[in-house]
């Protein structure tokens, strides 16, 4: 519980920091604070953690990241935390639906049955009004989710083959890559005070990874699952207190049929709980 809640202050504080500092930029800067955590390992094994297996798989894992966390902190700076964070556990269904078409991992009637609620819950989330069409930001955060979920199966791959340390580095510089041109494009200088801020999100980002793992080597991710739904909570105490923002009707509506369906899911697959990873923190390091 507490690891949700590090990661709902994070999502808050990035769209806080959003509403005056363009999302690449920030981006750019949080990559950065993670190469910095990552250079000490890099200099430990001289240079070893580098050489990867199967390095055209990490550029490819890498990639998909870059995509999921363009799109996805866009839509969180535009989105209300609520909505944000309710499309993101759309993931659950992009996992379970890629695994059994490209993984041939087992699909029953009752996933069919879960992933087709859970779509009827995106559906009532991304229902237009009849002034308004379906908002892209909201299309965009589905878009995230699906490009999670590639990455998590990626990983399942990975893991077999790679060193932790080296999947990690691999997907930081990449990532780091793509987002280092557009985010020095328009470059905003930060005040002292966003600065601050800045600086506490990576510290944020390093201690929800620790209170994960503390929490998965304690207790089975499939009883430990269910306690993600709720940064939805927070999510909408945050939008609320900072942001002014009171969710919809649809959107709760949504978040009921999407967080149902999520746990009819993996209580389904409790043997193989690969949706149970973070698409903020890195899945290997579980391993």
């Amino acid at each position: 519980m507490l690891t949700a809640l590090i990661f709902a202050i994070m999502l808050a504080l990035f769209k806080w920091l959003g509403q005056s500092l363009p999302t690449t930029q920030l981006l750019l800067l949080r990559q950065l604070g993670v190469m910095a955590i990552l250079v000490p390992a890099m200099v430990q094994s001289r240079g070893e953690v580098l050489r990867a297996e199967r390095p055209g798989l990490n550029l490819f894992r890498g990639l998909l990241s870059a995509g999921s966390m363009l799109l996805g902190f866009t839509a969180v700076v535009h989105l209300s935390l609520a909505e944000s964070t309710t499309l993101h556990f759309t993931k659950v269904f992009f996992v379970v639906l890629l695994g059994g078409l490209l993984l041939r991992e087992r699909m029953t009637v009752t996933r069919w049955g879960a992933m087709a609620l859970g779509f009827a819950g995106v559906a009532v989330v991304l229902a237009p009004s009849a002034s308004s069409m379906v908002d892209p930001m909201a299309v965009f955060a589905v878009l995230a989710a699906a490009m999670t979920a590639g990455t998590m199966l990626v990983v399942r791959t990975l893991a077999q083959v790679e060193r932790t340390s080296t999947m990690m580095i691999w997907q930081s510089a990449v990532v780091l890559a793509v987002v280092a041109i557009p985010g020095t494009t328009g470059w905003i200088m930060p005040s002292l005070e966003q600065w601050g801020w800045i600086a506490l999100l990576c510290l944020l980002m390093g201690a929800a990874q620790w209170t994960m793992i503390r929490a998965h080597r304690s207790a089975e991710a499939s009883a430990l699952s269910p306690l993600e739904y709720t940064r939805l909570l927070y999510a909408a105490a945050f939008g609320f207190l900072i942001f002014d923002h009171v969710p919809e009707g649809n959107t709760l509506l949504g978040a009921i049929l999407i967080v149902a369906a999520a746990i009819w899911v993996r209580r389904d697959a409790r043997a193989a709980p690969v949706e149970d990873e973070d698409d903020i923190s890195d899945p290997a390091e579980r391993r």
